[in-house]
């Protein structure tokens, strides 16, 4: 059994190739697949996979950091952690993990700005198992004041990892002027002092006000019978009882007025440098020519950004770039290693660069003559990788569950189309739109995490 509480695993995978395919199309093949909906207002999404004799199943919950205020911040990830290790009304924390370890399972949670995600993968003869203890965990907690307070000390313990690690503190930092003035600027760990004063009532109201089905998405991945396990799902969450949720209403994120220049020191041996910029929410076309320019630059087998920043003048021991999508932005983040002398010059060149994206020639098609043989295609590059990503994240059962469980929850397009084809219609005017859009415009959230300076 693995059994795991890995709060920085990322599922995000690339910024849209979490979708992994066109859920409504994939739907219509019918013999595989199947969406339905309770009366309760669950969505379910059952896809067969019998490649392991596995099943995955992701449960989505409407609810992240976005729907904290000042006052409430990080409860949720306390929520998450409580309904992960305490018990329900039915057996204690520590039977519910002798349980899962004896069906031989893989189980954990995620806390998110968006959504809060809960999974378990183990053999398929244990469906029923597994759908018994997932409606157990999230509709029959039982909160105590006694068993919050020791999930507490755990939770403040992973903020003080967090705040001990540059790169981890330095994204923190970044997202959070990122996305100011809006709910996505919370940190998803919360405040200290507002998760030592949490109590259970607080963390009570957040469970009776979001933890209803039609707030809910489950995705099954695996080895079963549709007609099979559509039936066992309906017999565990049918019953459970059907309450309107009015949702939230949140605006868009606005623009950088200006660049937010931000520096900590901290009691490291070299400098980290993070620089972000706002890029294309989860609904938004833009997407996929921003996965693909993510690629090109700071990705891919020969990234553009190695050449500023790597070159004759060696500013930066490694480099690497990230793009996520949230349903109301997103996120473009480039991470630097480097000697500390060299922090101003780095963030110099990596501007200008960015500056310059919205007129480089990312295509042999950009180029004539005899240019044209000698050029090297990072355009073609970058989609067979992220094509090759795609296929291998197909693979995972648990990738492909936790996808369709977001997709089900995030999801405004019917008509988002295949995410392969979607890329593959990318030209290299298209990079050079976005580039213009989102990384040419000069305002950004720039942070330096700098070693301790002698005393």
């Amino acid at each position: 059994m693995k059994y795991i509480k890995n709060k920085f695993k990322s599922i995000l995978l690339l910024g849209s190739l979490i979708f992994v395919f066109n859920f409504y199309a994939f739907n219509q093949e019918g013999a595989q697949s199947k969406y339905f909906e309770l009366e309760n207002g669950l969505k379910v999404f059952l896809y067969k996979r019998s490649t392991l004799p596995m099943i995955n199943l992701v449960f989505a919950v409407n609810l992240g950091s976005k729907n904290e205020s000042e006052e409430t911040s990080g409860l949720v990830h306390i929520l998450e952690h409580y309904i992960l290790f305490r018990g329900t009304e039915f057996r204690s924390g520590s039977e519910i993990s002798q349980d899962i370890r004896r069906h031989g399972a893989h189980f954990n949670a995620h806390t998110g700005r968006d959504l809060a995600l809960f999974e378990m993968s183990l053999p398929s003869e244990y469906a029923d198992f597994a759908l018994q203890n997932q409606k157990e965990i999230l509709f029959n907690l039982i909160i105590t004041q006694e068993e919050l307070d020791k999930e507490k000390k755990v939770i403040l313990e992973e903020l003080s990892q967090i705040q001990d690690d540059p790169l981890k503190y330095a994204t923190s930092l970044a997202y959070q002027n990122l996305f100011r003035n809006h709910s996505y600027q919370r940190p998803i760990y919360g405040k200290r002092e507002i998760i030592e004063a949490a109590t259970k009532e607080q963390i009570e109201n957040f469970y009776r006000d979001y933890f209803i089905p039609s707030n809910c998405a489950l995705a099954i991945v695996g080895d079963f019978n549709i007609e099979e396990m559509e039936e066992k799902v309906k017999k565990v969450f049918g019953p459970l009882e059907g309450k309107k949720l009015t949702p939230s209403k949140f605006e868009k994120i606005q623009r950088l007025e200006k660049t937010i220049e931000i520096e900590r020191e901290m009691d490291v041996n070299q400098a980290y440098l993070v620089i972000g910029t706002l890029a294309p929410d989860y609904n938004n076309p833009d997407q996929y020519a921003i996965d693909i320019l993510t690629e090109i630059l700071g990705r891919g087998v020969n990234p553009m950004l190695n050449y500023p920043l790597k070159g004759k003048r060696k500013l930066a021991h490694s480099i690497s770039m990230s793009y996520i999508s949230l349903k109301y932005s997103g996120a473009i983040l480039i991470y630097l290693t480097l000697d500390q002398k060299f922090v101003k010059s780095a963030k110099s060149e990596t501007i200008q660069f960015l500056k310059m994206t919205r007129r480089q020639n990312y295509s042999k098609k950009d180029f004539f003559g005899e240019d044209q043989f000698y050029a090297f295609d990072y355009l073609e590059s970058s989609k067979n990788q992220l094509k090759f990503a795609f296929h291998k994240s197909q693979e995972k059962g648990l990738s492909v569950a936790t996808s369709l469980a977001r997709f089900m929850l995030l999801n405004e397009n019917q008509n988002r189309g295949k995410y392969s084809e979607n890329i593959k219609k990318i030209k290299s005017s298209d990079l050079r739109k976005v580039a213009g859009k989102y990384l040419s415009k000069g305002k950004y959230v720039i942070v330096s995490i700098l070693p301790k300076k002698e005393k």
